[in-house]
C-alpha cells in the first residue's frame, strides 16, 4: 500500500500566514492562527507577541500585557515586543509602566524614533513637561522629517508657555505634512490663545483648502472673521468636535479646573434642598441636557426617580453610559428633544452646553415648555464682559458663544421662567485665564 502524502506547514510559514491576515485588519482571525501556533510551541516569542497585539486590538488589554510579557520572558532582548508592551500600557493609562518599557527599548536601541516619541507622550501625561519636550526633541533629531514629533513638541511647548517655539514647531509640521488636519487645528488654536486672530483665520483658510466641507473649519472661520455669527453651532460641528474629544474630555477639563457640573449641583441643592440628606425617595423626572460624558449624573441621581441624558455626540454618550447612573440616554439635538417632550420633566440641568448656542430664543422656550408647573431649569453659559453696549451674544474665535446677563434674563422672562438664582462664576481656566460665566436657576410658574 502507498502512504497518502501529507503536507505539514512549518511554524515560520504558519506565522507568516497569521501576520498576513493580521495586516489585513483581521485581528480575531489572526488570533486563531497564533493560538494554533502556540498549541504546538507555547513559548514561541513572535506568536506570543503578535497574539498580545491582537488581543489589545480586540479590547483585552490585560490579556495583551500578559502575552507580551511571556514573549519577553522567552526572548528578553525582543525590542519590538517591549515597545508594543509600552504602547499597550500607555493606552491603559499605566504611564509609569509604559515609561519603564520605553526607556528599556531606548537603552537597547537608542535610535528608535517612535520609542522616544512615545516616551514623550507618557512623560507629558505625568506632567513632566520639560522631560517630555526633551524626548520629542530627541525623536526629531533622529528623524527631522517626523511630522508627528513636531506636532507633539508644539503641544508641550504651548503648555509650558513657549508659544513662539510652539508655533515654529507647528509650522515645521505643516511643511512636512500639509494634508494633516491635526496640525492646522493645533496651530490655529495656539494663535487664538495668543489673540492672533488674523493669523488663525489664515490657518483655517489653509485647512479649508484641503478639507472644504469640514464643519469645524467652517465654524471657526466664521468665529475668526468677526462677521455675523450663525445662530448656533451646527449639529455636524458639535458631533465632530465632541466625538473626537470624548476619550480625553474628563482628563482635559480636570486640568482646566472645570467646575460647571459641580456648580450646577450646588445650585440644584440650594433650590430644591440637598437630596443626599433629605431622607425622602427620589421623586423627580430629571433631564441632563447636553450630558456629555455624564459628569452631572452623580449629582442629579439623588433627586431622580427617572434620570435621562441627551447629547448630540455618540462618543460622549458612550462615555456617559460607561459611567452609569442614567435610566435612558438619547442621541438628539437639544432644542428638538425639549420641544418634543412637553411637560415631561421636573428638573432640567444644562452644564456648559448653551455656550454652543448664540440665539437663545428657541432653546430657552423649549426648555420651559418641557418643564412641568413648578419645575426648575439650571444652566451655565459664558458671559459677555465687553460692557453694556455689547450685543446679546458673541461668537468668539475659540468657537464658543458668550451672552449678556440682560439677554439671558429677557429670554427667561419671555419663556415664563422666574429667575431664582443668578451669579457670576469662573467656569474654568483657558490659556491661563479665567473663563467668566453665569450660573442660572429659574422656575416655571405653578
Amino acid at each position: 500500500m502507498k502512504k497518502k502524502n501529507s503536507q505539514k506547514i512549518s511554524l515560520d510559514d504558519a506565522l507568516q500566514l497569521a501576520v498576513a491576515v493580521h495586516r489585513e485588519g483581521k485581528p480575531r482571525l489572526a488570533a486563531q492562527h497564533y493560538e494554533a501556533i502556540l498549541q504546538v510551541a507555547p513559548t514561541h516569542p513572535d506568536a506570543l507577541h503578535y497574539m498580545g497585539v491582537a488581543q489589545h486590538q480586540m479590547g483585552n488589554h490585560e490579556g495583551a500585557v500578559n502575552l507580551i510579557e511571556r514573549a519577553l520572558q522567552a526572548a528578553p532582548g525582543y525590542v519590538d515586543a517591549r515597545n508594543n508592551l509600552g504602547n499597550v500600557q500607555k493606552e491603559m493609562g499605566r504611564h509609569a509602566d509604559a515609561e519603564h518599557s520605553y526607556r528599556a527599548v531606548i537603552a537597547a536601541r537608542p535610535d528608535f524614533v517612535l520609542a522616544h516619541n512615545n516616551l514623550g507622550v507618557v512623560l507629558r501625561a505625568q506632567d513632566r513637561l520639560d522631560e517630555a519636550a526633551a524626548a520629542y526633541r530627541r525623536a526629531i533629531e533622529l528623524s527631522p522629517q517626523f511630522a508627528q514629533g513636531w506636532i507633539n513638541l508644539g503641544n508641550v511647548l504651548k503648555k509650558t508657555g513657549d508659544f513662539n517655539e510652539a508655533l515654529s514647531a507647528y509650522r515645521n509640521a505643516v511643511l512636512l505634512s500639509p494634508d494633516n488636519p491635526d496640525i492646522y487645528r493645533s496651530l490655529a488654536r495656539a494663535l487664538v490663545s495668543q489673540q492672533r486672530h488674523e493669523e488663525a483665520l489664515e490657518v483655517y483658510r489653509q485647512w479649508e483648502k484641503i478639507d472644504p466641507d469640514n464643519p469645524v473649519v467652517q465654524h471657526h472661520i466664521a468665529a475668526c472673521q468677526g462677521a455675523a455669527a450663525p445662530g448656533r453651532a451646527s449639529d455636524s460641528y458639535v458631533q465632530t468636535v465632541f466625538d473626537r474629544f470624548a476619550d480625553s474630555f474628563d482628563e482635559v477639563l480636570a486640568r482646566l479646573g472645570y467646575c460647571a457640573p459641580a456648580m450646577c449641583g450646588e445650585l440644584v441643592a440650594a433650590l430644591l434642598g440637598d437630596a443626599r440628606h433629605a431622607g425622602a425617595a427620589p421623586a423627580l423626572d430629571v433631564l441632563d441636557a447636553g450630558c456629555g460624558t455624564g459628569l452631572c449624573g452623580p449629582l442629579l441621581r439623588p433627586y431622580a426617580r427617572l434620570l435621562e441624558g441627551v447629547d448630540l455626540s455618540a462618543g460622549m454618550l458612550a462615555k456617559a453610559g460607561r459611567r452609569g447612573g442614567y435610566d435612558k440616554l438619547h442621541e438628539a439635538e437639544l432644542t428638538a428633544w425639549l420641544s418634543g417632550h412637553p411637560a415631561a420633566y421636573d428638573l432640567v440641568v444644562s452644564a456648559d452646553t448653551l455656550c454652543y448656542f448664540g440665539a437663545l430664543d428657541a432653546v430657552i422656550p423649549a426648555a420651559g415648555a418641557s418643564l412641568r408647573a413648578g419645575g426648575h431649569l439650571v444652566f451655565t453659559l459664558e458671559e459677555t464682559v465687553e460692557g453694556a453696549a455689547a450685543p446679546q451674544f458673541l461668537l468668539h474665535p475659540h468657537g464658543r458663544y458668550s451672552h449678556t446677563e440682560a439677554y439671558v434674563r429677557a429670554m427667561l422672562a419671555a419663556a415664563g421662567l422666574e429667575v431664582r438664582g443668578l451669579r457670576r462664576v469662573t467656569l474654568r481656566q483657558e490659556a491661563s485665564k479665567p473663563v467668566a460665566g453665569l450660573l442660572v436657576g429659574a422656575r416655571k410658574a405653578g
